[in-house]
C-alpha cells in the first residue's frame, strides 16, 4: 500500500484545480477491510469521500430484502457529495467491496470549496448532471426495453467502462449474474440465459471472473435496435457506435 503522503498526492491530481489543493489539509485518510459500510441509507452525516484506493458498491434494499446496485466505484470516484450539498439524508448504502483507502473530506469543507470557485462549481454542476442523465436513461430502460435489452445496455455500458480496443472489451472482474441481475431490476436465471445466447452468438465470451465482449459493434448495434434510435446511445454512453 502506498504510504500517506503519495495518497495526498493522489487526492490532489484526482479533483480538478484548485479544490484538490484546498482539501488537501482538511482530509484524512480511511483504510478499510472488505464488506464495511460506509454510508448507510438515511443516514444522517454529510462527509464526501475520494476513493484512492479499492472498490466500492453503491446500493438500496427493499423491505423484503431485495438489493438494487445503484453503482459500483473504484479508483478516483468521489461519493457522498449530495448530503453535503442539501444536507439531506443519505440517498443509498455504500460498501467496500475490497481492501479501500478513502480521503474523507467534511461536507461543509467541501461545499464551501467546491461552490466559492467558479471552475469547481462548473464541475460539480458537471458531475452531477452526467449522474441525473445516466439516471433518467435507467428509468428509459425499467419501463420501456425487455430484460434481454436492459442487459444489452449494462453490458455496453460495462465495455465503454473498460475500454473499448479494436472493436472488444474485457471486463474485468466481472460483475456475477446474480449482481448483473440486480443492476437492471430482473432475476439470475434471464441473465444466464441471455449470456448464454450472446455466447453463442459470438458477441460476448466468458471465463471465471473476466466477461470478454468480443463484438461492441455488434452489442451497439443491437441496443439501438431495441432503443429505436443512435440519439439514445449517444445520451446514455457519451458516443455513437461507429
Amino acid at each position: 500500500m502506498a504510504n500517506a503522503t503519495s495518497h495526498v498526492q493522489a487526492l490532489k491530481r484526482l479533483l480538478p484545480e484548485p479544490l484538490g489543493q484546498q482539501l488537501e489539509s482538511h482530509a484524512r485518510l480511511v483504510s478499510l477491510r472488505a464488506n464495511q459500510i460506509v454510508i448507510g441509507h438515511q443516514d444522517r452525516t454529510t462527509d464526501v469521500f475520494v476513493v484512492l484506493e479499492g472498490n466500492l458498491r453503491v446500493e438500496l434494499y427493499s423491505l423484503n430484502g431485495r438489493e438494487i446496485i445503484l453503482a459500483d466505484l473504484g479508483p478516483g470516484e468521489l461519493f457522498g457529495e449530495f448530503a453535503a450539498l442539501d444536507e439531506l439524508p443519505r440517498s443509498a448504502s455504500v460498501t467496500t467491496t475490497s481492501k479501500c483507502v478513502l480521503a474523507n473530506i467534511p461536507g461543509e469543507v467541501f461545499r464551501q470549496k467546491a461552490l466559492a470557485d467558479p471552475v469547481t462549481a462548473e464541475w460539480l454542476a458537471k458531475r452531477l448532471i452526467g449522474q441525473i442523465r445516466l439516471l433518467t436513461e435507467r428509468i428509459f430502460e425499467l419501463n420501456a426495453l425487455a430484460v434481454r435489452n436492459r442487459l444489452h445496455c449494462e453490458l455496453l455500458r460495462l465495455s465503454l467502462d473498460a475500454g473499448v480496443v479494436e472493436n472488444q472489451a474485457l471486463v474485468s472482474p466481472a460483475p456475477t449474474h446474480a449482481d448483473l441481475a440486480n443492476r437492471i431490476g430482473s432475476h439470475r436465471e434471464a441473465v444466464t440465459r441471455e449470456l448464454q445466447y450472446l455466447q453463442k452468438e459470438g458477441i460476448v465470451e466468458q471465463h471465471g471472473r473476466q466477461l470478454g465482449i468480443n463484438d461492441v459493434k455488434e452489442l451497439a448495434e443491437i441496443v439501438r435496435a431495441a432503443a429505436g434510435d443512435v440519439d439514445l446511445i449517444q445520451r446514455a454512453f457519451g458516443r455513437a457506435p461507429e
